[in-house]
């Protein structure tokens, strides 16, 4: 995740005469990356910043704070937190009942909720200094008390809400799971129906007044009529947020920070800050008694780890002085126990700090990666290893390529389906495909420049609904032909070429069968078996295209072929051309079975050539002891112009 702090605001934090562009490069060193520094107009350096996903303790002015006060002094700069303790912490009760507002919250839901009644406040404009602050950080100010919640979260990293107080009625709130079907309109004037269990509260009226970590109701807001504040502070199951913040497509600020997990401790100094905020500039007087539901508090997280094991995993040996020195300025207390160290993890940590690596991770970046001796590994360098299945892909791939193919990358999210995602990023990817031929087809359509043949395949899956499951996944390998502008018969057994020899050349032994098809033309599909198992298809559709489709796990898994191998032979083979005349509707796989399985002088037969009915066929004939005579080829060939006349009816083209 991204944010931006100005520099002028994290000095209230951070006691340094660390220039901006030394701050941006040390900390991008040892810490959060410092993308960019942009200067604004009252002389302000705004830094923009990446936090990774574990950190979320580092989204706000404190966090990058702390970060700063570990890393500036192993650069030979200084650095200090400053103390922002609330003057006002004494002066109020957290309880965990309160008389202004009747409260019911399930605890799976909201670890630590809190909130307090500001009354007779004034609603206005905030003063300069806040609003310049938020502007920087790209936020819109709206009125003196949403600012503050506004303020509060990029300051601390804890989201704060406030409601009208007077909208809510009874004054009551129950937190629970949404249910089905129940809708709300949020403060962006947006209406969602909910699919049941986000967290949600309702008040005394039966009204769902806000979507929690998300966005509040637009029936409870804060408007220039507002007198009393309801100041609002939670912490939230994160798992929750996520899943509403994805399935609404709702991703506010608030959602981000919590579905990442925040530190429950963080909740009491964001409550105490915004009451002081608020009443400073909206004139209001808070009430002395806060409402804390708080069932499991937070107990401290201990890590262990041995000063032996540390050297060994960061390379060098590091003195025991240094290493509590690093890990205390990022607010871990360390206790040395002979060679053990125990580490107590602050609260803020508690999420991203779990074994001793973890620990061996903060003491090597403080220390500095770049510090860190560089030395190449000898030997050499393992050969990769691939699986089975993904040599089989591969080879496929090659087979196809060989024969003029292009191999094409396509998203799986398309336009039209019948899987719809719940959160589809763009109305033309609303759903998942169950088939590759809808995306090859517009692949050819979207290169009308290629007038002549073009082949294309693609290697994916397709997706295929289950009850009560996800969706099942399938390896799918399709292609798509264009030949030209004339399509001749011919075409289609030139390019059921491609399906053999991608067959063949995998070793598997199939059979074809005649299969109309939808969106085929008649008599012009074939299903393909491999030991009686339906592997794939391969025919011509009403679009004039050849289009072929296997599943991948059955292709793998296919009987092979038995191959039996000889040798050599040592005389040669008489080779002749024979065309024959051929009725209609004869297969010609039957033709050639007929001549070689009948032949045994017959080597080898091709089809060469086609014109109208009459097909040319290339035949070798060969004996593996003798050298041919013509007159031995000539009895052969009359065995088989017999053979065929008497089962097919062929006759030979004189």
């Amino acid at each position: 995740m991204d944010l931006l702090i100005p520099h002028s605001w994290l000095k209230k934090y951070l006691d340094t005469n660390a220039k901006p562009k030394e701050l941006a490069k040390y900390l991008s060193l040892c810490g959060p990356s410092i993308e960019r520094i942009r200067e604004t107009e009252d002389k302000d350096s705004v830094y923009s910043i990446e936090i990774t996903t574990n950190r979320v303790d580092c989204a706000g002015v404190l966090g990058i704070a702390r970060e700063a006060n570990a890393i500036l002094p192993r650069f030979g700069i200084s650095a200090k937190l400053v103390s922002h303790k609330s003057p006002v912490t004494n002066h109020y009760l957290f309880t965990n009942r309160v008389k202004y507002l009747d409260v019911v919250v399930d605890k799976s839901l909201c670890p630590r909720f809190t909130a307090i009644l500001i009354k007779n406040v004034k609603v206005k404009d905030s003063p300069d200094e806040i609003k310049n602050m938020l502007l920087k950080v790209g936020v819109r100010p709206i009125n003196n008390i949403v600012d503050v919640s506004n303020y509060i979260m990029h300051e601390l990293g804890q989201p704060v809400h406030t409601f009208d107080y007077d909208k809510l009625s009874g004054h009551k709130m129950i937190l629970r799971e949404s249910k089905k079907g129940e809708m709300i309109t949020t403060l962006d004037d947006k209406t969602f129906k909910l699919d049941g269990g986000d967290i949600v509260i309702e008040d005394g009226g039966k009204r769902i007044v806000d979507l929690c970590g998300i966005m509040g109701g637009k029936n409870s807001a804060i408007d220039s009529a507002t007198k009393n504040v309801l100041l609002f502070v939670q912490n939230y199951n994160q798992h929750k947020i996520r899943k509403t913040s994805m399935t609404l497509g709702q991703r506010s600020e608030a959602a981000i920070l919590f579905e990442k997990g925040l530190d429950s401790e963080n909740v009491k100094p964001a409550i105490l800050s915004a009451i002081e905020m608020i009443e400073k500039i909206s004139g209001g007087i808070a009430e002395k008694e806060i409402l804390d539901l708080y069932p499991i508090p937070y107990k401290e997280k201990f890590v262990k780890t041995s000063k032996k094991d540390m050297d060994k995993k960061i390379g060098i040996e590091i003195n025991i002085k240094d290493i509590t020195n690093y890990m205390t300025s990022l607010g871990f207390k360390v206790t040395q126990q002979g060679d053990t160290l125990l580490f107590t993890v602050p609260s803020w940590r508690a999420n991203d700090i779990n074994i001793s690596e973890d620990i061996v991770e903060e003491v090597a970046r403080i220390y500095g990666y770049h510090n860190l001796p560089c030395i190449l590994m000898d030997g050499q360098l393992p050969k990769p290893q691939p699986t089975n299945d993904f040599k089989f892909e591969s080879n496929v791939k090659q087979i196809l390529r060989s024969v003029g193919g292009f191999e094409i990358y396509n998203s799986s999210l398309v336009e039209k389906g019948q899987l719809k995602l719940k959160n589809p990023l763009g109305s033309d990817s609303e759903y998942l495909r169950d088939n590759l031929k809808d995306s090859l087809i517009q692949n050819i359509k979207d290169n009308p420049q290629q007038k002549g043949y073009i082949h294309l395949f693609e290697m994916a899956n397709v997706y295929s609904a289950r009850k009560n499951d996800l969706p099942e996944e399938k390896l799918t390998l399709s292609g798509v032909i264009k030949n030209g502008n004339k399509i001749t018969i011919y075409d289609f057994r030139k390019n059921k070429g491609i399906i053999k020899t991608l067959l063949d050349e995998l070793s598997i032994d199939y059979s074809e069968k005649l299969e109309d098809g939808k969106s085929y033309l008649a008599n012009q599909r074939l299903e393909i078996y491999s030991d009686r198992e339906n592997i794939g298809e391969y025919g011509n559709l009403e679009n004039g295209l050849f289009y072929y489709s296997f599943d991948m796990t059955k292709l793998m898994t296919s009987k092979m072929v038995n191959r039996k191998y000889q040798e050599i032979a040592k005389y040669p083979p008489q080779v002749e051309d024979l065309t024959l005349v051929i009725p209609e509707k004869t297969y010609v796989g039957d033709v050639i079975s007929q001549i070689t399985d009948h032949q045994p002088l017959v080597t080898k037969v091709e089809l060469v050539d086609i014109y109208q009915n009459s097909f040319t066929f290339n035949i070798e004939y060969q004996d593996k002891n003798k050298t041919l005579t013509d007159r031995e080829v000539e009895e052969t060939r009359s065995k088989i112009l017999s053979s065929l006349k008497s089962k097919f009816g062929i006759t030979i083209k004189v």
